[in-house]
């Protein structure tokens, strides 16, 4: 069995050194950190985490509070990318990540307070904004650390909040489809209740409002199933033929195509698709759809450096960050007059 010992003697360094690399001391070195944490996953030291967190009353791990009630979660690459920039930032930092989320509000609040009351955790990512969240409020109540990646609704200075801005995103996309000669465009939404969702369907709206172009815009809600998507759209196509649709993530908009394939509803001759947050499921759609990029990982990595700095410094000055977003134009938007 490979001890600290053994670690320190590799690693040319103290024990003392190698224990306070495991607790990254800030007397200790960027570099002599990388090297020891290197050696140790070389070696495969595994310390023991649950005497270390006795000592230190620390567990040097983040929880990641996913949606509650939304299980399409483990198909939306959202998700995925923003655990993968959380993990890559916590991993480089010392620490680790677990993941918790329920069907609704009430059971995911007991995950969260039995994290907390068990010190399993030192912090926590909540991944949404909402308002009257119960997560927030027990959060915000018990002065416990955490930061949201959403939209700051109460503009809280006790949490930190990562986003991009999504009313921009919004309007810079609708423009493009307005200036690109599509008048007539839907915007589909399959819930309304997050921060995201509000902000999306406002840029939208200001958008369809301030441009001098001709044109109309609404915005249809449907439920979260293929029936309601399927009911919606023979609706839509029926009584009118709306130019664009934009949708409110790869994941609905994935379904969306799907459905107007079926229907026999060319993209983009008889319609064109544009959706918000970039993945596989849009590069590799057919065609290919026209995104927003709103950086995920990026949203990740910079939420986990900043519920991070909250644990080593629980009085540091709350802050907002913004990551930006970019539009890909592909062939979903495509118009003959293009080429």
């Amino acid at each position: 069995m490979v001890t600290i010992k053994d670690v320190a003697k590799i690693a040319g360094v103290s024990p003392s050194t190698v224990s306070r690399v495991m607790k990254d001391h800030d007397g200790i070195s960027s570099t002599t950190k990388k090297r020891v944490r290197r050696i140790m996953e070389e070696v495969g030291y595994a310390p023991n985490i649950s005497a270390r967190n006795l000592v230190t009353n620390q567990a040097n791990t983040i929880g990641l509070v996913i949606k509650s009630g939304m299980h399409e979660v483990n198909l939306n690459p959202f998700y995925s990318e923003v655990n993968l920039g959380v993990s890559e930032t916590c991993k480089e930092n010392g620490f680790s990540t677990l993941t918790t989320s329920a069907a609704d509000d009430v059971n995911l609040l007991a995950e969260v307070k039995e994290l907390i009351s068990s010190r399993q955790v030192d912090g926590f990512i909540l991944l949404y904004s909402k308002a009257d969240d119960p997560i927030a409020d027990f959060l915000h109540a018990a002065r416990f650390p955490y930061v949201v990646i959403g939209k700051n609704i109460f503009k809280n200075c006790e949490a930190a909040y990562v986003d991009n801005d999504n009313v921009q995103a919004a309007f810079a996309i609708t423009e493009l489809l307005l200036k690109k000669g599509y008048s007539e465009i839907v915007m589909v939404v399959d819930n309304d209740i997050f921060a995201v969702a509000k902000d999306r369907i406002k840029g939208f709206e200001i958008a369809m409002d301030a441009s001098a172009l001709p044109g109309t815009g609404s915005v249809i809600k449907c439920e979260n199933e293929d029936g309601s998507i399927r009911r919606m759209l023979d609706s839509l196509f029926s009584s009118s033929r709306p130019h664009a649709l934009l949708t409110l993530d790869g994941v609905l908009n994935s379904r969306i195509i799907s459905h107007l394939y079926q229907l026999g509803i060319r993209i983009p001759e008889d319609v064109a698709t544009a959706t918000f947050s970039d993945s596989l499921l849009t590069k590799l759609a057919s065609p290919p759809q026209t995104t927003v990029d709103i950086f995920p990982q990026e949203l990740g990595r910079e939420a986990g450096k900043e519920i991070i700095t909250l644990v080593r410094n629980p009085d540091r000055p709350k802050k907002d960050i913004t990551v930006p977003t970019r539009i890909i134009e592909r062939q979903s938007t495509h118009k003959e007059e293009d080429e």
